[in-house]
């Protein structure tokens, strides 16, 4: 080797190791419970818009140190209601309820929106324990169709919206109309009711072909009831159900498992859970009918496991494989924690970047600038809350919340 070459190769090598603290490739941290994971990918057969966005995009910005990320826990609905559908011939004769505190709100609008069909207070009959009320004595709020629309609230013509009296108490009410015609929907809520059913899914975003856990459970005045009958149906987007059976698991809550189909789609509306339950409380049956929701998205693409890491004075970068099953725009969006002197790890940078990716195999690099990087905080980082997202199809298909562990 020549003087000159000698000194060029040790100039390079100088800079390199004065510039970068740590270059190489890292394994992605094991999936933990509640990370979204594919485990097969889907060719998308339909073609994107022609406008779909195909620039790259990167940017990061700083986080406080001081204030800590916490996730999201998946939504658990808490039910006081419930919903019927009543034949007017039946409605006719009486329509009884139980109510477990006073002062329910009820709703009654007739199927389709008839104006011809809509009631009023007047035309009510009211009976609450056998004992029976006026009008006057029963309700002290009560508005139409066209009242609540002047409000806001825009329900369907025919609608009639009232509450019982508190000073009528709460037990089996009896409601009649002899004017009825027709069906209605009948809602029933129990504003200060302390029986509730509470329900909710194991997550809140799911892929095709997954698995969603549903659990559900009834709760009194002194502790949890034993449901008389409990079951649900899972509603897709493009009007496909799914019955959904429950069973009462050790932990004394009721739980159902629901396979997703396969070729179910991406997109920004959700898949409905519609749960019902009848349970005993103090003797009287007592229905409550509760819902939740999740999105489901087709996995067109997923991150491989080995990213290359970049830790420089300047920042950090990680640039991570993606495998793409269909062409289209992917972003992938993370917080970099770095370490404080004594150890403990503190969120300081978000970063985006979004990238067109053919089929096959490709990558997104997230950047973390010399703008981002904090005084006081460096490695070992940690990559958290790792997100990989199909822009153009609107779904969201991995998540890690510890994605990397970054060494010196």
């Amino acid at each position: 080797m020549t003087r000159n070459k000698a000194i060029l190769t040790l100039a390079v090598a100088t800079s390199l190791f004065a510039g970068s603290l740590h270059a190489a490739d890292t394994r992605l941290l094991p999936a933990a419970t509640g990370d979204l994971v594919p485990t097969r990918l889907v060719a998308e057969k339909s073609a994107l818009a022609a406008d779909i966005e195909r620039a790259p995009v990167d940017f990061a910005w700083a986080l406080d140190p001081a204030q800590s990320l916490h996730a999201t826990a998946p939504y658990v609905a808490t039910s006081r209601e419930f919903w019927t559908t009543i034949d007017g011939a039946a409605l006719q004769k009486g329509y009884a309820f139980q109510t477990t505190a006073p002062g329910a709100l009820v709703r009654i609008s007739p199927a389709g929106g008839s104006k011809n069909a809509a009631l009023a207070t007047r035309d009510l009959s009211v009976r609450i324990d056998g004992r029976a009320l006026d009008p006057d004595t029963a309700f002290v709020h009560s508005a139409d169709a066209e009242q609540l629309k002047a409000a806001g609230a825009n329900f369907g013509d025919g609608t009639l919206v009232f509450q019982l009296a508190h000073a009528a108490g709460a037990g089996r009410v009896e409601l009649a109309a002899k004017a009825a015609s027709g069906r209605y929907l009948m809602h029933v809520f129990e504003p200060d009711s302390a029986v509730a059913l509470t329900l909710g899914a194991d997550r809140d975003r799911a892929l095709a072909g997954d698995t969603v856990r549903l659990s559900a459970q009834f709760e009194g005045a002194k502790g949890t009831l034993v449901p008389q009958s409990i079951g649900g149906v899972v509603t897709s987007p493009d009007g496909r159900s799914i019955d959904v059976a429950f069973a009462r698991g050790k932990d004394g809550r009721y739980h159902a498992d629901v396979a997703l189909p396969q070729d179910a789609g991406s997109g920004l509306a959700l898949w409905e859970v519609h749960t019902f339950a009848v349970a005993k409380d103090g003797g009287a049956l007592v229905a409550r009918d509760a819902k939740t929701s999740f999105a489901v998205s087709r996995p067109t693409a997923r991150l491989g496991n080995e990213a290359s890491v970049a830790a420089k004075d300047s920042g950090v970068s990680v640039t991570l494989p993606v495998e793409a099953a269909s062409a289209g725009r992917f972003e992938v969006r993370g917080v970099l924690y770095g370490s404080a002197k004594d150890g403990s790890l503190h969120p300081f940078a978000i970063a985006h970047a979004a990238r067109w990716l053919d089929p096959g195999h490709g990558s997104i690099t997230l950047t973390f600038g010399a703008d981002v990087m904090p005084a006081g905080l460096g490695a070992p980082y940690e990559l958290r809350d790792l997100s990989l997202n199909d822009q153009a199809r609107l779904g969201q298909l991995e998540t890690r919340a510890r994605a990397l562990r970054i060494e010196r």
